[in-house]
């Protein structure tokens, strides 16, 4: 689904670049460009954010290791 009209961003952009450690709209903004048109779509790219913020601090737990003393 296109998020940014003025860019043509979809949401599988702005997750993709999500994954690759933008996690802030200013982020978003300077790899993808979604969000520097008329601002409509600010709230959206907000949301995916915050929904792809607990698989990334998933992911990054799982590659720090179990912590477990042997």
């Amino acid at each position: 689904m296109i998020v940014c009209l003025c860019k043509g961003v979809s949401c599988r952009t702005i997750l993709a670049e999500a994954r690759r450690g933008a996690c802030t709209l200013k982020q978003i903004r300077q790899t993808c460009q979604a969000g520097t048109g008329c601002g409509a779509c600010v709230q959206q790219i907000r949301q995916l954010l915050e929904s792809a913020a607990p698989a990334r601090h998933e992911h990054h737990s799982s590659s720090v290791g179990s912590g477990e003393a042997t």
